[in-house]
C-alpha cells in the first residue's frame, strides 16, 4: 500500500512538472509570435510613400483543380494598392475549369501544364518553377490559390522586404466556415509555434511558411530556386533553408487580418489527406532542441486530459483551455468552445500523425489531389 502511495506521488509530481513546462513553453511561444504579426509591421510603415513603379511584382500561383479558389483570389489581387506587374496562373494538369476561370480575368497569364511532373519533381515545385520561367518581374510572390489577401497585402510585403530583404513568408489567418475545419486547431498551433519559424527557440528560422512567399528574383536565382528542392514534399522548409545557407535573411510572419485562407474547404477527407502528406516528415525540421520542446509541450496538453474528475485535474483542464484559446486567437477564427473541446481535436491529431507515420515510413508514399507522391 505504501509503495502504491509513493508511486502515485511520483506520478503526480511528474504530471505537475510536465504541466508547468507546458505553461513556460507556451509563454515563450506566444511572446515571440507577437513580434511577428504582419499588421503590426504594416503600421510601422504606414507613413512611408511607396513608388509602385519601382516594384515589378510577378505573382505566381500553382493551381491544380482550383477554379473555385481562383474566382475568389484573382479579384482581390486585381484590387491591390500596389498592383502586381503580372499574375501567372500555372494550371498543373487540372481536370476542372482552372484555365478557363483564370483566362476570364484581365491581365492574367495562364501557363498550362498538360502532363504530370517529370521524374524527380514534386507537383507544386514543378508548377512554381514553370511560373518563374515565364515571369518578367524583379520580385516574385508565390501564393497558394486558397489565400485571401487584403488590398494592402502586396504593399505590406514590399515595405517589409525593404527592411529585411531575403525571403519573406506568411502563415495566413485561418478562416473557418464549417465545424470540421475547427479540427485544424492543433495542427495550426504546431505549425505556427513549434516549427521554429518565429524566433523561438532559435532566432534563425528552420525554414519558411508555404502559402505566401515573397523574394527578389535575384535572390531566388542565386539559391537555385525550386529546381534545387524539386523532390521535396516540404518545399517551403527546404526553400527557407536554402536562403539561410546562402547567407540570405529569412523572415516569417503571421498574416493576421492582412491575409487569410481556408485550408481544406472540401471536407474532412481533404483535411485528413492534406495533413497526412507531410506531418511526420516535418516533425523534426526545426532541429532536435525544437522537437524536444514541442514534444514536452504536447505532453503537457495530453497530460492535462488525465485525472479530469479530480480537483487538480479539472484545474489543469481549464487552465490548458485558456492557454490554448489565447494562443489560437492570433492564428484563426477559433472560439473558446474550441479550446474547451481540445481533447477531441488532439485525439484526431494523433490519428492523423500515426497515419502520416505509416504512409511515410512503411508505404513511403503519400497522396494529394489525386497524385501519388513518393517520399524519400
Amino acid at each position: 500500500m505504501e509503495l502504491l502511495e509513493k508511486g502515485r506521488g511520483w506520478i503526480i509530481w511528474l504530471e505537475n512538472i510536465i504541466f508547468f513546462s507546458f505553461l513556460i513553453i507556451s509563454a515563450f511561444y506566444y511572446y515571440y509570435s507577437t513580434q511577428r504579426v504582419l499588421h503590426l509591421k504594416e503600421k510601422a510603415f504606414n507613413d512611408e510613400k511607396l513608388n509602385a513603379e519601382n516594384y515589378c511584382v510577378s505573382v505566381i500561383i500553382p493551381a491544380r483543380n482550383e477554379e473555385k479558389n481562383l474566382s475568389k483570389l484573382l479579384p482581390l489581387l486585381l484590387d491591390q494598392s500596389v498592383r502586381p506587374y503580372e499574375i501567372i496562373i500555372v494550371d498543373d494538369n487540372s481536370t476542372d475549369n482552372t484555365s478557363v476561370v483564370a483566362s476570364s480575368f484581365p491581365n492574367v497569364c495562364v501557363v498550362k501544364l498538360t502532363t504530370e511532373p517529370p521524374k524527380g519533381w514534386i507537383g507544386k515545385s514543378w508548377a512554381i518553377w514553370n511560373g518563374y520561367l515565364n515571369s518578367h518581374g524583379d520580385y516574385l510572390l508565390f501564393l497558394d490559390a486558397d489565400v485571401e489577401p487584403s488590398n494592402v497585402f502586396i504593399e505590406s510585403l514590399v515595405k517589409i522586404h525593404k527592411k529585411y530583404g531575403g525571403l519573406l513568408s506568411i502563415w495566413p489567418y485561418q478562416r473557418l466556415e464549417k465545424f470540421y475545419e475547427h479540427f485544424t486547431l492543433p495542427f495550426n498551433l504546431m505549425i505556427v509555434y513549434a516549427s521554429n519559424n518565429l524566433g523561438f527557440p532559435n532566432k534563425k528560422p528552420s525554414g519558411a511558411f508555404g502559402p505566401v512567399i515573397f523574394t527578389s528574383k535575384k535572390d531566388y536565382q542565386l539559391i537555385g530556386g525550386h529546381e534545387a528542392i524539386k523532390d521535396s514534399v516540404l518545399e517551403d522548409i527546404k526553400l527557407g533553408r536554402l536562403y539561410s545557407e546562402h547567407g540570405l535573411n529569412v523572415s516569417n510572419f503571421l498574416g493576421n487580418h492582412t491575409v487569410k485562407f481556408r485550408m481544406y474547404p472540401l471536407g474532412l477527407k481533404q483535411l485528413f489527406e492534406g495533413f497526412s502528406k507531410n506531418m511526420s516528415s516535418g516533425a523534426i525540421t526545426g532541429g532536435w532542441f525544437s522537437f524536444i520542446l514541442a514534444i514536452l509541450w504536447m505532453f503537457g496538453i495530453y497530460s492535462s486530459m488525465t485525472s479530469i474528475f479530480t480537483f487538480g485535474g479539472i484545474l489543469r483542464y481549464f487552465v490548458t483551455s485558456i492557454v490554448l484559446y489565447i494562443m489560437a486567437k492570433p492564428t484563426g477564427e477559433y472560439t473558446f468552445y474550441d479550446a474547451l473541446l481540445y481533447p477531441m481535436y488532439y485525439a484526431f491529431f494523433l490519428i492523423v500523425f500515426f497515419n502520416s507515420l505509416y504512409l511515410t515510413i512503411f508505404k513511403k508514399e503519400v497522396y494529394w489531389k489525386g497524385r501519388k507522391i513518393d517520399v524519400q
